[in-house]
């Protein structure tokens, strides 16, 4: 066996083993209904869509996203009190549907999630926490082919205050344990196909789980055909692996009026924060680095 491999299988039995923790205990809430395939997630999202009593301001949208490690540290929710950050979207990967801390810091959210890794007394997932009801939620789930456990990938859609337009938020964890790329090229085709459908602006956020050249390629040419562009940040501290940011927000048809990464112990992988608002001028589409 190439040192390559075994120094990888031996990183994911590391990773394994440290994400087993016990989590304070809330209702079981899974709320995305799970699609059969891509098609039928699609189709979900242009039938079910219903009226909210709010939307997010089109103006000043705060969006945070942060791996939080299966939310064993709770101080996540303090350092993002500290920072005096209360987003309007809070993305999450390795969220538990067993906590909920979060409603420390912002407690009228609704929160959206969808079922990855764990056990089922104690699931693991994508969560996404926002100001205003969805309109519509979709699942999309693609299994990690070394072990066969879930990764999941959010849809939500949100209204626009001022405007006809909705807001649609995929908040994806990649497939990470795989010596090839072509599933983690299919799970992103998933998405990519959601987008496709959808005219307006996006926001498509998570951990990509990009820790090497082919895998951030397979980023750059959704990124050429969909018009999505990788935000700047004006310091970066993104978890990197062989160099390579794992974690990326892109967006489409939005503006970026700051955006920043911070330093925390409370997971593996450090928050990112940006503000946005809606424009109609596209952003100069380019590549993740």
């Amino acid at each position: 066996m190439p040192s390559f491999v075994r120094n990888l299988a031996a990183y994911s039995a590391l990773l394994v083993l440290a994400s087993c923790s016990t989590q304070p205990t809330a209702p079981v809430r899974v709320t995305a209904a799970p699609a059969a395939d891509t098609a039928a997630c699609i189709a979900e999202l242009d039938s079910s869509r219903s009226e909210a009593p709010r939307a997010l301001d089109s103006g000043n949208i705060s969006v945070v996203n942060w791996n939080i490690q299966k939310g064993r540290n709770t101080e996540w929710v303090q350092d993002l009190h500290e920072i005096g950050s209360r987003p309007d979207l809070l993305i999450l990967q390795e969220a538990s549907v067993r906590t909920n801390v979060w409603r420390d810091l912002v407690p009228e959210h609704h929160s959206s999630f969808a079922e990855g890794f764990g056990p089922d007394w104690s699931p693991s997932g994508v969560m996404t926490v926002s100001a205003a009801e969805p309109l519509t939620e979709c699942e999309l789930v693609a299994h990690e082919p070394w072990f066969g456990t879930r990764k999941a990938t959010l849809i939500t859609e949100y209204g626009l205050s001022d405007t006809a337009q909705t807001l649609l938020v995929v908040n994806i964890h990649g497939i990470n344990f795989a010596l090839g790329i072509s599933d983690l090229e299919n799970q992103f085709a998933q998405a990519k196909a959601v987008i496709a459908e959808h005219d307006g602006p996006v926001v498509f956020s998570g951990d990509f789980n990009t820790w090497r050249s082919q895998r951030a390629r397979v980023l750059e040419e959704m990124l050429e055909s969909l018009g999505l562009t990788a935000l700047d940040f004006d310091v970066d501290h993104r978890k990197r692996f062989f160099g390579w940011a794992l974690d990326h927000i892109y967006v489409r048809g939005l503006y970026p009026e700051d955006a920043t990464t911070l330093q925390s112990d409370a997971s593996d992988h450090n928050p990112m924060t940006v503000r946005l608002r809606l424009s109609e001028e596209p952003l100069r589409v380019r590549a993740a680095r």
